[in-house]
This record gives structure tokens, C-alpha cells and sequence, in this order.
């Protein structure tokens, strides 16, 4: 055993005692960002979840309440997998309101007459936040529309024949979610699509990883930079390959050696960016109990913490936009959760 590596256990057990408190924390944040009373008691508004909290933002009047369709999604990750690891459910009517806004204005985001952009960037969030550990509330009333964001992925996942998308236009984290839920929905065509493209695009590829230093990313003004490629791609052949002997020897030999050690700094978007890599680093020691992922896991977790300077488990983009966002709140948890074994997917 490695020097060190005994705290390093110590660690990770410390940290999953922390799982629910910082759920918890992460929830109560998301309430203040949630479009209710007193800003609207109804209308297509309610239930939404803004970027930023609401209050904070009326008060300074420099930041208005805007929507977010995948926020909201976001949110109801969060407060529903607090649900089930705490048995609390403070946050049923915020999981309840935040679903009937995405059931209500399901045309205007994923409707069938919608271009491929956006609208594929919510479908995999559908898929995500109403799969991969369930709701308090019975979705099962939803399952329609979880089918028809499914099915949309599918067929653009069947025939697409570039991986060059990034941010919300990236088919690796489609392809996550869409195998993530294949499993739990039973919906064998998805899996088989999803698994053909990590097939093509990762198993048969000779370096399917980018060195750390190759990371596309964005320099300009405005804009976002939140995903990880290798992180996304990594995330997907773990979805469709789950602990195979293949996705593990992947995952060692071709994953690790294009993983930074630290935290990176990033033009833009930098918290929820090495938050995205310590979600696929969290998964990858679940699978392959190789405690380096653990350990790079860490490097970036200790100072994400640091920047939580509330204790409030909300985290704003970077050092440069100081304001707490619900997105990079959900990347957060995310990475949270990814390592601990009880809820790990």
C-alpha cells in the first residue's frame, strides 16, 4: 500500500458520512432559486428553476429571473436523490411544481417539431433526472414523454457520424444518459445504440482521450465551457460497458494517463468543469477501485470545498462570475455523489 493511502480510505468514508448534509444544503439552495411565490403563484413560469437565486439577484437588480428548461431538470436531480438517501421529503412540492413546468412547456423545449440543438441537450436531461435514481413523486405518468426523449436520442445518436460537439451539442453525454436509462426503462433498441457508438468511438478507438493539455476550450467572451471531453466520453463507455473487463482496462490504461492530477483553472466556467471531471474520476474508482482516480478525485473536490465559502454546497462558475449558480450546484452534487457506492449508478 502507498503512503497515504490509508487516509485516503479514512476519506472517502468521511466523505460519504457528509453525502445527505451536503444534498441538503444543495436543496435548500435550489429552493431560492425556484420560480414560486411570492414572484408568481402561476402561468408558465412556475416551478421553473432560474440560474441564480431569485431573491439576491430582484433585490441587486442586476440579474433577472430568466428560465432554464435543463436547470430545472438539474434541480429535481438534486432534490430527489436527497429524498431518497435522507427519507425527507421537505422538497416533494418543489420536485412536484418543477415537473409540471417541464411536463407543461414540454412543446416549446423537446417537441417533435424542434430543431436538434437544445432540445437534445434536454431529452438527455429528461432522461437523466428522471431515471437515474427516480423521483419522489410516481413518474410513471411521465413514462410517455420519457420514451419520446429517449427515442429522440436514439435516432440522432443511430445515424450521427461526428463526435466534434461540445457543451450542450455533445453525443458523448447523450449517449450517457441515454444508456443510463436504457437499463432502468428496459428499452433494449437504446442500449444497443448507445453501446454501438462507445463501440465505434471508444473500444475500437487507439487514443480515444485527449491529453489533459489538448482539452478543447473556450477563450472568448460570453459563452460556456462546463463539460470535460474526456469526461463525457469516459461517463459514456461507463454507462453502456459498466464494470466489463473491457470499459476497466479503458479506464487504466487510456483514461488515467490523460487526467490531470489537480485542479485545473479555465477560462470560463472552471468550477463546473473540474466538477464534471470529478464525476467521471468518482465513477471510474467505483468501477476499477483504482485509488489514483481516488486520489485525483480529491485533488479537485478539496478545492472545490475551498470555494464553497458559505458551506452552502452552491458553487458560482468561477472565480471571476462570483455569483452562486443552480447548474454548477448540480455539478457539484453530481461529483459528490459519484463515488460513494451505496447510490452510485
Amino acid at each position: 500500500m502507498r503512503i497515504g493511502d490509508s487516509s485516503l480510505v479514512e476519506k472517502l468514508r468521511n466523505h460519504e458520512r457528509g453525502l445527505k448534509g451536503h444534498l441538503k444544503n444543495a436543496s435548500n439552495f435550489l429552493v431560492k432559486c425556484q420560480i414560486i411565490e411570492p414572484y408568481v403563484e402561476r402561468g408558465v413560469l412556475h416551478g421553473c428553476v432560474c440560474p441564480w437565486e431569485i431573491g439576491e439577484s430582484a433585490d441587486e437588480g442586476a440579474f433577472p429571473i430568466l428560465e432554464d428548461y435543463h436547470d430545472t431538470l438539474e434541480a429535481i436531480w438534486v432534490w430527489s436523490l436527497y429524498s431518497k438517501a435522507s427519507g425527507d421529503l421537505s422538497f416533494e412540492p418543489n420536485i412536484g411544481w418543477a415537473w409540471k413546468y417541464i411536463v407543461s412547456n414540454w412543446k416549446r423545449f423537446i417537441g417533435e417539431k424542434r430543431g436538434k440543438g437544445k432540445s437534445l441537450y434536454d431529452c438527455s436531461y429528461v432522461l437523466f433526472s428522471g431515471t437515474t435514481h427516480g423521483t419522489v413523486l410516481d413518474v410513471s405518468g411521465h413514462k410517455g414523454l420519457l420514451l419520446q426523449a429517449g427515442n429522440r436520442l436514439t435516432e440522432y445518436l443511430a445515424t450521427l457520424e461526428s463526435t466534434e460537439g461540445r457543451e450542450y451539442y455533445d453525443p458523448f453525454w447523450m449517449v450517457n444518459c441515454l444508456g443510463l436509462a436504457a437499463r432502468k426503462l428496459m428499452q433494449e433498441r437504446w442500449r444497443k445504440v448507445a453501446e454501438t457508438f462507445v463501440e465505434k468511438t471508444v473500444v475500437d478507438v487507439e487514443t480515444p482521450f485527449l491529453r489533459a493539455d489538448e482539452e478543447p476550450t473556450h477563450t472568448g467572451p460570453g459563452g460556456h465551457d462546463f463539460f470535460s471531453k474526456n469526461a463525457n466520453i469516459a461517463l459514456a463507455l461507463m454507462s453502456c460497458l459498466g464494470n466489463r473487463k473491457k470499459a476497466r482496462e479503458i479506464l487504466l490504461s487510456k483514461f488515467l494517463p490523460c487526467v490531470p492530477t489537480k485542479f485545473v483553472s479555465r477560462h470560463a466556467d472552471e468550477n463546473a468543469w473540474n466538477a464534471h471531471l470529478a464525476t467521471s474520476l468518482g465513477k471510474a474508482y467505483i468501477i476499477t477501485e483504482n485509488l489514483e482516480f481516488l486520489r485525483r478525485f480529491f485533488a479537485i473536490m478539496n478545492e472545490l470545498a475551498d470555494r464553497d465559502r458559505e458551506k452552502s454546497a452552491a458553487l458560482p462558475r468561477s472565480l471571476s462570475f462570483l455569483r452562486r449558480e443552480s447548474w454548477v450546484t448540480f455539478f457539484y452534487a453530481n461529483a459528490y455523489v459519484s463515488v460513494t457506492k451505496y447510490l452510485a449508478e
